[in-house]
């Protein structure tokens, strides 16, 4: 029986040492905030009392002498902000009929990120590739740090969800658990908690979200961008998945040539001239002119030799 005791006590120990930040994370403060989705909390502290009333002058808080809402408190240790209730009500709400600040209610916002902090960027559907070997973390951005102002409370109780290829979760990496990382500021990062090239890691792809159920609000208020974040999917390998087929034609310059239609082979005729063509251009050189007789000589001689014949043909010469 003592054993018995001895182990609960034990195991109650571990668990509150576990989740130190989960002892009064239903306990609001005066001026605390609510969140819309949050059952279960206690919020005598605001000055609200089991039967009474709160009421809701309008987002700037601005007091009347006529509130916007009255809501009824049936249980001020067991208050439920729902969705069908305050979604349209945000902000200050005062106690009645003394009309003192009691508390604030809010629509929570959740955003998650992957950060590749090896090379320093962020995942997004143009870059959805982790370099295999690089370091990965998050980055939690949201307004239910504010939680951390609750007695107690070391911030917003925030999960990473991580599935990784054949639909293996995992819940830490290394000695870095991702359920309930007490998130006290935003942005909240991480740093570089994950060491893609071990070998405790698949390679493929991983769906990663966040998502916060701190007094079951997500169970109340499952909205993406409210209680859990939009889901991230990217590529942890050695290969740019950008890189899908090799270049067909490359250039001295590194620039890849896009394929063209080859044009139409043309066959010419056979050629059978010559290959070298000369022109010879003849130009005239001018010649000296060939002297001629002076006028009256040619008959001179002409009528000599006649007189010659006549003399060696005369009649009783010898």
């Amino acid at each position: 029986m003592l054993r018995g005791s001895i182990s609960a006590v034990i195991l109650a120990v571990c668990i509150m040492a576990a989740y130190p930040a989960m002892g009064a994370l239903n306990t609001i403060p005066q001026s605390g905030t609510v969140f819309i989705g949050e059952q279960g909390l206690d919020i005598t502290a605001t000055g609200v009392t089991t039967g009474s009333q709160i009421a809701w002058f309008g987002p700037d808080g601005q007091v009347t002498n006529v509130p916007s809402a009255t809501v009824s408190i049936a249980d001020a240790q067991d208050f439920y902000a729902s969705s069908a209730m305050f979604s349209s009500k945000t902000g200050p709400w005062f106690t009645l009929p003394g009309k003192t600040l009691a508390f604030y209610i809010q629509d929570p916002t959740l955003d998650l990120k992957v950060m590749d902090t090896s090379l320093d960027f962020t995942i997004s559907p143009t870059a959805n590739w982790i370099p295999l070997g690089d370091a990965a973390g998050f980055r939690i951005d949201t307004n239910m740090y504010v939680m951390s102002n609750r007695p107690g409370v070391s911030g917003a109780p925030i999960t990473i969800r991580v599935m990784g290829p054949g639909g293996i979760e995992y819940s830490s990496f290394g000695s870095y658990r991702l359920k309930n990382i007490p998130v006290d500021r935003t942005p909240f990062l991480t740093g570089g908690i994950w060491f893609t090239g071990s070998s405790d890691y698949a390679r493929g792809t991983y769906r990663v979200w966040a998502e916060c159920n701190a007094n079951d609000m997500k169970d109340n208020y499952d909205r993406v961008g409210k209680t859990v974040s939009e889901e991230q999917t990217f590529l942890v390998q050695s290969v740019n998945p950008l890189i899908t087929t090799k270049p067909t034609t490359q250039a001295t310059t590194g620039v890849t040539i896009p394929e063209t239609t080859p044009p139409t082979t043309v066959t010419q005729p056979p050629v059978t001239t010559t290959m070298t063509e000369t022109v010879t251009e003849t130009i005239p050189v001018p010649t000296t002119p060939t002297p001629t007789a002076a006028p009256g000589f040619e008959s001179i001689i002409t009528i000599m030799a006649a007189v010659f014949v006549v003399y060696a043909v005369r009649p009783g010469r010898r």
